[in-house]
């Protein structure tokens, strides 16, 4: 069978080192202080899209019962190869079956947008999730931002001309990838687009990165000391809404719509 695009691209670029590095680190601790925040004992939690299972290993050593699902299957050998015991499954975001509806209390899904192209695809996941979640439950949603895109792909490369003249970015320097491409981008109008699409009601929405995707080389020769005071500083900033479009990623913080409460007459039906 034929590699997809996405599989291609992590066979090449290896996701298990990412978030180890400086960047990845402030984006690793940043959505793990969100999500501590929302997280109870005994919660069953999904990660959907888990890569190499940083996120989970970290949620099953804090004791919850975390099943992931990863389209990659080189991902998935060097998670288990990591974590052993991980109950992960290799599927797409798009299409479960093998998800129980509503069985999860928080479902995870870190990565799968970016690599989906269009609202259509990216409400397929997003109507999956909340299938597999439980009424009331919350779903964590990452995208990749359009305007971190503009600046570093755009402009830092000299594209931006023939982009504009093929179309791809449009006057009001909105990126419109076609199909086949590896990502797509978003902007918080978007997001609220989706939202609303999908029935899903924002709890809060942070950046889990910053200006850290900008800073590679400057995070990398701060000293231990400054570097933990910087992601501090991204965890206290990191909902403020004139800073939260800017950086290279946002996490949505959804909330499933609550079942219909019974009424009486029905109870008698």
């Amino acid at each position: 069978m034929a590699l997809s695009n996405i599989e291609k691209h992590y066979n090449k670029h290896p996701e298990d080192l990412r978030l180890l590095r400086r960047h990845g680190i402030v984006e690793f601790e940043t959505t793990m202080h969100h999500l501590h925040r929302f997280l109870q004992t005994g919660q069953t939690m999904l990660d959907i899209g888990a890569g190499t299972g940083r996120y989970t290993s970290a949620l099953m050593a804090e004791g919850y019962s975390v099943k992931a699902v990863e389209l990659v299957r080189r991902n998935i050998d060097v998670f288990l190869k990591r974590e052993p015991t991980a109950d992960v499954v290799q599927g797409d975001a798009r299409n479960m079956p093998f998800i129980p509806t509503a069985s999860a209390d928080v479902t995870l899904l870190l990565g799968p947008l970016y690599h989906l192209i269009g609202d259509g695809e990216k409400l397929k996941a997003l109507n999956e999730a909340r299938r597999v979640t439980k009424p009331g439950g919350i779903i964590f949603v990452a995208y990749l931002m359009n305007e971190y895109s503009i600046l570093t792909y755009c402009f830092d490369e000299e594209r931006i001309g023939d982009f504009l003249a093929r179309g791809i970015v449009d006057k009001d320097y909105h990126l419109h990838v076609q199909e086949g491409e590896l990502y797509d981008y978003v902007r918080l109008e978007d997001i609220d687009r989706l939202n609303a699409k999908a029935g899903l009601e924002r709890v809060t929405i942070f950046s889990p990165d910053g200006a850290a995707d900008y800073m590679r080389t400057r995070l990398n020769q701060m000293s231990d000391e400054t570097f933990a005071h910087f992601i501090e500083y991204q965890k206290c900033i990191s909902e403020r809404p004139d800073l939260i479009g800017a950086g290279s990623h946002v996490v949505d913080v959804v909330r499933c719509p609550e079942a219909p409460k019974q009424s009486a007459a029905d109870d008698n039906l």
